[in-house]
């Protein structure tokens, strides 16, 4: 036999030799321990104190600790506030629904009575998008396009209506009120509203400028008690104009402006009415319609009262009287939807498209699209684009960046 084939290599030896723990080739303190003749185990486990003062245990004490901390902080600053604003919502519309309420619906029993302005106008059939399979090959590509308040501020209505490629023989335009007044060039939008055909509802400027209008056409003598009374003056428009020294400031404005309006614009405004209303359009939510502030929930549109259609901001939860304090009570818009999530169909539903609400910038909650983005004062001027779809409507929001009007010349 070889010698060679008998012998055994290195590796062979290493591989015969018996194996020891890798914790004996470890020169720590447990070795030094174990070889003074001092007791050691291998499987002995770290007390309750030692594990405690571990690094481990200090960082997953710390991670715990930080996402106790934050779930509380959302809890009450997040969480909380909005269970309690839902429920006071949702008692809010049960308890008027059901008549436990002691003041029920706002509006409900009386209507103010105004001889001189529109209610309620319906959009023209044809002017809607169309939705669904059957759709007419001669009324395919309409659009609505709704803009939020432009206070006079034309040149960028005019760049808000090229970049959502606008065109007149497709598409219709609906101004959501307030569309003069505050801007350089109230004159110029209402002629441009005009010449396009566009639909409009009455805002609080154009009511006010209207008031003025008249009042300024109806040859009223101040009396007496009026401050800066002239028993010389006729009250023709020239003599308005001169008295303007004698009303506060934004009196002063509004008879300004209603002295430049020729009889052609004062009777454009004169048709807005309070409501527009559009009619249903697949995906939005039931029947759409269009206002300048806001609507109280569970009144019907004939029943609204125009003052405050034309300047609410905020509802009481408890008695149901909006407010156009936006810092007083709840956004009129919240209450709007919890009242429509009440309802069973969607054919009962009501969708609302509205402006006035600057500060609180673009709102396009599910029942209610607030559009006014403050463009006279360096906003966005908004569209909110109602374009046909196969199924339901397809929606879109087109914007263009404002100057910022506030005390430049106004017209």
């Amino acid at each position: 036999m070889d010698k060679r084939a008998s012998a055994s290599s290195p590796s062979t030896r290493r591989q015969q030799a018996p194996r020891r723990p890798l914790i004996e080739l470890a020169k720590n303190r447990w070795w030094m321990e174990t070889s003074s003749g001092q007791a050691a185990t291998y499987d002995k486990e770290p007390g309750c104190e030692a594990a405690m003062r571990s690094r481990r245990f200090r960082r997953s004490l710390l991670v715990f600790s930080l996402l106790l901390s934050g779930c509380w902080l959302g809890y009450r600053w997040w969480a909380a506030p909005n269970w309690a604003e839902q429920e006071a919502l949702n008692w809010s519309v049960r308890a008027g629904a059901d008549g436990k309420s002691p003041h029920g619906w706002y509006g409900v029993n009386v209507r103010p009575q105004f001889a001189d302005m529109v209610q309620v106008a319906v959009l023209k059939a044809h002017l809607l998008p169309q939705t669904g399979r059957h759709r007419s090959k001669e009324k395919q590509g309409k659009r609505l396009v709704v803009v939020g308040d432009v206070h006079g501020c034309k040149d960028e209505l005019v760049k808000l209506l090229d970049k959502a490629a606008f065109s007149p023989e497709t598409d219709h335009l609906i101004l959501t009120g307030d569309m003069i007044a505050k801007g350089p060039d109230s004159g110029g939008v209402v002629d441009l509203a005009r010449k396009l055909g566009a639909s409009c509802v009455r805002g609080n400027h154009e009511d006010r400028v209207l008031l003025a209008y008249r009042d300024a056409h109806a040859h009223h003598v101040p009396s007496q008690s009026t401050p800066g009374w002239d028993p010389d003056r006729t009250g023709d428009d020239d003599d308005a104009a001169a008295d303007l020294g004698a009303f506060p400031d934004s009196v002063s404005k509004d008879r300004a402006l209603a002295a430049m309006l020729t009889p052609k614009q004062a009777e454009y405004l004169s048709s807005c009415p309070v409501i527009l209303r559009i009619g249903p359009v697949a995906g939005l939510g039931g029947d759409v319609v269009v206002v300048h502030a806001g609507l109280v929930p569970g009144v019907e549109l004939e029943r609204q009262d125009p003052v405050h259609v034309m300047n609410m901001r905020s509802i009481d939860l408890g008695t149901h009287v909006p407010s156009q304090n936006g810092s007083e009570g709840t956004p009129w818009s919240k209450l709007w939807n919890a009242f429509q999530g009440h309802l069973k169909t969607e054919a009962e539903r009501t969708t609302v498209l509205y402006g006035h609400d600057s500060k609180r910038g673009l709102q396009l909650t599910e029942h209610a699209k607030g559009l006014d983005t403050a463009c006279v004062r360096g906003g966005k001027l908004t569209a909110f684009v109602v374009a046909e779809g196969k199924r339901k409507a397809k929606t879109s929001v087109v914007s263009v960046k404002c100057r910022d009007h506030r005390g430049r010349g106004r017209s």
